[in-house]
């Protein structure tokens, strides 16, 4: 029995590493480029269109003027529920910065799914966007769930944080405004 559990193991074990290394690959690129842990800067496209909460078409481009943190995020995803709370208080820490935060749901039934369990956990303030295509996070890269990007106001800069952070946490707040000052 050990050797049967022990040759589907490996496996695992494999992709666990690979996963990790590239999570070390990550963070230390981003350290040494002086963007702070955790956030990586990119330049990827943002042109997919999503639906809003009233079904219409929302472009990140209707965004521009103001800096805005899009987190994906699915109902299914547990690291994604665990940060739901975090980020309703940054949005509130961050509504002095003029920061909007902006959830975008991958869940495939879309609003009917997402918007009932964004309510039910207390966040369904927050400004919502649903991709149950996946055409944007495909476009802007996103490779697990929870992913988030951090877009200046003019969206000529943006940086990605992926996995859950603690998005209401004095460090925290204060490396997107430093990112955002830049």
């Amino acid at each position: 029995m050990y050797k049967l559990v022990n040759a589907w193991m490996r496996p695992i074990r494999h992709v666990v590493a690979a996963l990790m290394l590239v999570g070390m690959v990550g963070a230390i690129s981003a350290q040494a480029a002086g963007i702070g842990a955790g956030a990586t800067a990119v330049d990827r496209p943002m042109e997919s269109s999503i639906t809003d909460q009233d079904g219409e078409a929302l472009h990140l481009a209707d965004f521009a003027g103001k800096p805005v943190l899009v987190n994906f995020w699915a109902t299914w995803c547990a690291p994604c529920i665990a940060e739901l709370p975090a980020l309703a208080q940054a949005a509130a820490a961050l509504a002095a910065d003029d920061v909007t935060i902006l959830l975008v749901s991958i869940d495939r039934g879309g609003a009917h799914k997402a918007r009932p369990f964004l309510d039910q956990h207390g966040v369904g303030h927050l400004p919502m966007g649903f991709d149950p295509k996946a055409r944007l996070s495909r476009e802007m890269g996103v490779r697990g769930l929870p992913t988030s990007f951090l877009i200046s106001a003019d969206q000529a800069k943006q940086w990605e944080f992926v996995g859950p952070y603690e998005w209401d946490q004095p460090d925290m707040l204060d490396q997107i405004r430093a990112l955002l000052a830049e």
